[in-house]
């Protein structure tokens, strides 16, 4: 990683002395070599480097794309597909569980709200092509920039949560809230702090999405007291890892009394069809159950508030809505009875109540 400091640096120093376009053609194939070489390690997963070390790894290969578009502009005239200042290139890790590196490389935005704002579209455009493979994902970025202070110079990154999006997820929301929004409000936080580090240069949005395992959910879990006390759910109490079967029958058999007890309900074997269905029950096997039960089935969680984690894509006349809830242990699934009523007290950015229908959100 030392060495590849020392060439990154050598890179950055030759590249401000190029005064010819063919100084400029073997000054790009220096870096190309470089940049192939980092990617070798990058990607072989037998070589025994540290998580921080991969990440490093990436982030070298960024800047170094930046610097390429930066240079380039000196001596090439920018064609279709630089016009706009922006280019994507994908980076191909080991990472356990990595579903796609890639990184928004800058070439001439200067603010970075704008740079955001007009990166979303490409940031977009590759998650929503993941969406199309798998039910979930896990989801970070990292804004990348130089700061100066004073006559020092360095690279600094400002990085986002991770977060989980699902295919009800509204995109757009997620990076506006999630990107866009915590990004500005840490770059001004840093930037105010008597540091006296300033941007000098926008570099890179990385994106980082990672495979999500899929909930799992069987063990009873107490739910939380906001929850109860809104009487909205029926949490039917099972040993058997079939809280999400014991769920829909209390919907599709409703019980008098004691609706927390199985044995108020007919055995989920005897009402469902569970063939193929393996238990406890996930997500990625709800649209299998909905075919075989002829059941539709939306599933919500609570995530600062009651969110949409599943959506049906046909609501049939048999229809069921579930929350997910979770401890450090275990994951379960409980009815919604009373949709309305379980998110009455949420109030949007606007002052207003939310409410939910059964399919749009």
């Amino acid at each position: 990683i030392s060495q590849s400091s020392d060439m990154e640096r050598d890179l950055i120093e030759q590249a401000t002395l190029l005064s010819t376009r063919e100084e400029y053609i073997a000054w790009e194939q220096r870096c190309d070599e470089f940049i192939e070489s980092l990617e070798e390690q990058s990607r072989i997963k037998r070589l025994r480097l540290s998580i921080g070390n991969r990440q490093s790894v990436i982030a070298y290969i960024a800047r170094l794309e930046s610097l390429k578009d930066s240079v380039r502009g000196r001596f090439v005239h920018v064609g279709a597909g630089y016009g706009d200042g922006l280019r994507w290139r994908e980076i191909e890790t080991a990472f356990e569980s990595r579903i796609l590196t890639g990184v928004v490389i800058n070439s001439n935005h200067i603010d970075p709200h704008r740079f955001l704002e007009d990166a979303s579209e490409i940031v977009l455009e590759r998650v929503q092509c993941i969406m199309r493979r798998y039910d979930s994902i896990k989801i970070n970025t990292l804004f990348n920039g130089e700061f100066i202070a004073g006559d020092k110079r360095a690279n600094k990154s400002i990085t986002t949560r991770n977060f989980e999006i699902y295919r009800c997820t509204d995109q757009r929301e997620w990076y506006v809230s999630r990107v866009v929004e915590p990004i500005l409000a840490s770059l001004e936080e840093f930037q105010e702090r008597d540091s006296g580090w300033a941007l000098s240069r926008i570099l890179n949005l990385t994106v980082n999405a990672n495979k999500l395992n899929p909930l799992r959910a069987g063990c009873h879990i107490k739910l939380p007291e906001k929850i109860m006390l809104k009487r909205a759910v029926i949490n039917v109490q099972s040993k058997d890892n079939a809280c999400f079967a014991w769920s829909v029958v209390a919907a599709l058999h409703p019980a008098e009394s004691h609706t927390y007890r199985t044995s108020s309900y007919p055995h989920y074997s005897s009402v469902l069809n569970l063939t193929g269905i393996e238990l406890p029950m996930t997500l990625s096997q709800i649209k299998k159950f909905e075919n075989l039960s002829n059941v539709s089935v939306n599933v919500y969680a609570i995530e600062d508030g009651i969110v949409p984690i599943r959506l049906t894509d046909r609501k049939r006349s048999k229809h069921v809505n579930l929350l997910y809830v979770e401890d450090n242990i275990a994951g379960h699934f409980v009815l919604i009875k009373d949709l309305s009523r379980l998110v009455s007290s949420q109030i949007n950015k606007y002052g207003h109540k939310k409410y939910f229908c059964d399919r749009y959100v």
